[in-house]
């Protein structure tokens, strides 16, 4: 039986509320049903995959402790669309990021921690973003570009 997509990320947080309004406010995912479990959490879509978050005992590691930033998982890498919309949503948000073009391959990248450190990539296709985009640096893309 062949792999045929992610289902779903599950993060453990500290903060419940700041990391729901994160993605929720900031990278503009759906917060959706969620079986009454015996812990804090919060399910949110996005396109087809979902993403968990657990808090409370269920974001405890074996130490006892709530882990911070990706740990073993160096990053998440979302397919994403709209740079200057989501470049100027940090901007207002106060959320600090990175950008990079990638020319040889057509993708600007913007990278941000979330509210536990996890890093999410967000990549876009240059070829897909609307005439006049700015991308990273923020030059004009033209029609022809």
């Amino acid at each position: 039986m062949p792999l045929t997509d992610l289902h779903h990320v599950a993060l453990r947080t500290k903060d419940l509320t700041a990391s729901e309004q994160f993605y929720i406010k900031v990278l503009g995912m759906e917060k959706v049903d969620r079986p009454d479990f015996d812990f804090p959490g919060a399910w949110l879509q996005m396109g087809e995959t979902m993403f968990h978050l657990m808090a409370g005992y269920a974001a405890l590691g074996p130490d006892g402790e709530i882990s911070r930033g990706s740990g073993a998982v160096d990053h998440l890498a979302i397919q994403a669309q709209g740079f200057d919309e989501m470049r100027e949503k940090f901007e207002v948000s106060g959320v600090e990021y990175k950008e990079n073009d990638i020319r040889d391959f057509g993708i600007w990248q913007l990278f941000v921690n979330d509210p536990d450190g996890v890093i999410i990539e967000l990549n876009f296709q240059r070829a897909d973003e609307p005439a006049g985009s700015k991308g990273p640096g923020r030059a004009t893309l033209s029609k022809t570009t």
